[in-house]
């Protein structure tokens, strides 16, 4: 019986033994097919065919450094405005569930472009850090070249996972405006919020926001809901803190990560009105 129960005792311990050597590889490996399967979740269903799209919403497709075909949605007037939004979604879904969005902003006057992701929609590839990073740097030289709109003429509009392509990329240039919504400081910080301690590790030095940041020579608008169930409220501050430059906080109280537009519309909407005409 004794023995019985130090056998016992001995494979319960080496089985623990065993889960927590498994658990402190994973962390320590930082192992970079684990955060994208936590970071993203593309959608390769939905899409509109272009015939059944607004006459002022081009699809149009753009070849990447790396030999991606990265799908866009073009949304332009008939004279183009004098100022422009680039748009990066969430980590979800596609760019056709961000027409809707997309449009109050064509609406108000601006021309538009949702940047795609590798693997999403209709784009090629998988999705990466450092992939959605050069997806996000091809539609700006697009922008600035084949349309060739001045950086200062030029918002970048970055949501949830976005607003990481949104401040990669707008390092050390001054554009009109970076406007963040639901950001976070990094992929560290944000398992920490959400799991117990040892699983930070696996963040390791991804979507390291925090520390770009303060390289931006824009003004910022960083917009959070209070009630955010995916990405904590006090990330985005912690974040907006960080920035020494021109900024803008805008609270939405009550809001969770998807419908800050739909809790408070006047002062989400009129917040972005606001910051793109400067006032």
């Amino acid at each position: 019986m004794n023995f019985y129960k130090t056998a016992l005792t001995r494979g319960t311990m080496g089985n623990i033994k065993f889960l927590i050597i498994i658990v402190l590889l994973i962390i320590f490996s930082s192992c970079e097919s684990i955060i994208n399967s936590l970071a993203f979740y593309p959608d390769t269903d939905y899409n509109v065919k272009s015939e059944n799209l607004p006459s002022y919403i081009e699809p149009f497709m753009l070849s990447t450094s790396d030999g991606i075909k990265l799908e866009s949605l073009y949304f332009h007037h008939i004279k183009r405005s004098p100022k422009i939004v680039i748009y990066f979604h969430g980590n979800a879904g596609n760019l056709y569930s961000r027409i809707g969005e997309a449009s109050v902003i064509y609406n108000m006057g601006y021309d538009i472009i949702i940047s795609g992701y590798r693997g999403y929609g209709r784009s090629t590839g998988e999705p990466s850090e450092n992939g959605i990073y050069i997806d996000g740097r091809t539609v700006l030289d697009y922008v600035t070249t084949a349309l060739n709109y001045k950086p200062g003429m030029i918002y970048i509009y970055g949501r949830s996972i976005g607003t990481t392509v949104a401040v990669e990329i707008s390092q050390n240039i001054p554009f009109g405006g970076v406007i963040l919504i639901t950001p976070f400081t990094s992929a560290r910080d944000l398992i920490k919020e959400k799991y117990p301690d040892i699983f930070a590790g696996i963040g390791g030095n991804h979507f390291q926001s925090i520390n770009k940041i303060v390289n931006l020579k824009s003004a910022v608008l960083v917009i959070h809901g209070t009630d955010d169930e995916i990405i904590p409220y006090d990330l985005g501050v912690k974040l907006y803190e960080a920035y020494p430059g021109t900024k803008r906080f805008i609270s939405i109280t009550g809001g969770s990560h998807n419908d800050l537009e739909f809790i408070n519309p006047v002062l989400y909407w009129g917040s972005v009105k606001s910051f793109i005409e400067g006032k």
